[in-house]
């Protein structure tokens, strides 16, 4: 019961803020898209304390493996930068022109957020784009997928590498509504497909570490990386575009490296310790825990969806009122999930 009225409390506050801010949008003249990048912020700032002050004390995550920091994972989470970026960018370009040869032409699920030329006239706005992208973002997902699921799946008996891969999905499915409403299913599926591939960088980035600290900074760093090429473009500066292009070949350059250096420590059969996890199999861990983890997941993100087409073809479907039902619906469904979790037994750890 105390989970629910969490999820109740997250839900209800984000609503409020949500209605506050849309009452005060007309009279500050923000426009729609100043207006959502506010509301996503302050949405992340309530989802953040209710995650890391309420559901982490709740599920006893407080007492967790927690490692210092150290140069060693430092240089991983560069490593992981360089890599991420790199195979994302790769299947990117295969995605885009498969889809391309097809004639679908992939849409961004960013345009309710992505700012204009006359937004960039006000340095502030740079502020307000940055802050919920590179800090509310990686933060809140990071304690809610990361630091909250993977230990709480490790504790029902889930080995290490399948919680990784579970949390990765739950994150990269829950990222699809907002694509499929605000841009294409084939922008969708290539976005799904790079947050799923972070998901797994990360995830693999923390229980390496056990340390939260390292998976927001790779999380916030790709993120910036990638937001910043849009305003880029739109500034239309030269010198910047170039300066930009020349850190983007960089990364893949290193990141082409550190791939490469990686699939030779795999097939050399290096003693590497995240050889070893990936190399790990236990087939005994893929029973119906792991599925109610996936399914609840899965519901929580497509029910404000379902609701949303149910009100368009009602005709009453407004931007705000889907704001509101999507940060109820996943707000308590994502507890529901969690509540679940806590419930699901998957045997012994085999090591």
């Amino acid at each position: 019961m105390v989970v629910v009225v969490g999820g109740l409390l997250l839900s209800f506050l984000n609503i409020l803020v949500s209605l506050i801010i849309s009452f005060i949008a007309p009279f500050s003249q923000w426009d729609i898209i100043i207006s959502n990048l506010f509301i996503l912020f302050i949405s992340q700032i309530f989802a953040i304390c209710i995650v890391y002050f309420y559901f982490i004390p709740l599920f006893k995550a407080r007492n967790i493996e927690r490692h210092p920091l150290n140069l060693l994972n430092s240089i991983r989470t560069v490593a992981l930068i360089c890599a991420t970026f790199t195979l994302a960018f790769m299947s990117n370009l295969i995605l885009v022109y498969l889809f391309k040869f097809f004639n679908l032409i992939p849409k961004s699920g960013y345009n309710n957020i992505l700012l204009n030329t006359e937004h960039l006239k006000n340095p502030l706005n740079f502020l307000l784009f940055y802050l919920p992208l590179t800090l509310g973002a990686p933060v809140y997902e990071e304690l809610l997928y990361r630091r909250l699921l993977i230990p709480l799946m490790e504790e029902r008996g889930m080995s290490s590498s399948l919680a990784v891969i579970t949390s990765s999905f739950i994150f990269a499915i829950a990222h699809l509504p907002g694509d499929l409403v605000n841009g294409n299913l084939s922008g969708g599926i290539i976005h799904v497909w790079n947050v799923f591939l972070i998901g797994l960088s990360v995830g693999l980035t923390y229980i390496l570490t056990r340390n939260i600290f390292y998976p927001i900074v790779i999380h916030a760093v790709l993120n910036f990386i990638s937001f910043s090429g849009p305003l880029v473009l739109i500034l239309g500066n030269h010198p910047m575009i170039n300066f930009y292009n020349i850190i983007i070949f960089m990364i893949i350059f290193l990141g082409l490296g550190i791939f490469l250096f990686s699939l030779w420590q795999y097939f050399r059969k290096r003693d590497a310790e995240w050889v070893l996890l990936i190399r790990r199999r236990n087939y005994n861990h893929i029973k119906y825990g792991t599925l109610y983890f996936l399914i609840i997941g899965t519901i929580s993100a497509f029910l404000p969806l379902v609701i949303y087409f149910i009100l368009l073809e009602l005709a009453i479907y407004d931007v705000l009122l889907y704001y509101l039902i999507s940060i109820g619906c996943f707000g308590f469904l994502i507890i529901q999930f969690l509540w679940l979790g806590t419930r699901t037994t998957y045997g012994s750890i085999e090591n």
